[in-house]
């Protein structure tokens, strides 16, 4: 894998980590009516979607380490364009996919050498 695809992963695994520290103690509903929260997620989400394009775009071999990538691509296009009804898809993953999302980036080598941490 090249350095510009562990980079983009980086950038995921850094907004997945975040989204996980902005949800814990943090209800649906609190998501729903807390336009911060709300906002902050789904820009993260993006930044998701977005990194795993790029490593689609310029090298789609070195997405064999993310098995949902098709549809988190896709999920990062429905933020975008179905803005208006998306909540119970957001928080579905918040609440029962993200941590997997997590332990699959941070199995991948590399990955903190990168970035010199």
């Amino acid at each position: 894998m090249d350095e510009i695809s562990l980079k983009h992963y980086y950038d995921a695994r850094e907004a997945a980590r975040a989204i996980r520290n902005f949800a814990p103690g943090r209800s649906y509903e609190e998501y729903c009516t807390n336009e911060m929260l709300s906002s902050a997620i789904e820009r993260k989400f993006e930044i998701i979607g977005e990194a795993l394009a790029r490593i689609r775009r310029q090298r789609p071999d070195d997405l064999r380490l993310i098995g949902e990538w098709p549809a988190i691509i896709g999920f990062r296009n429905i933020l975008a364009h179905a803005y208006d009804h998306i909540e119970d898809a957001v928080w579905g993953i918040v609440t029962e996919q993200l941590l997997r999302f997590i332990e699959q980036l941070e199995a991948i080598p590399d990955l903190d050498s990168l970035t010199g941490q």
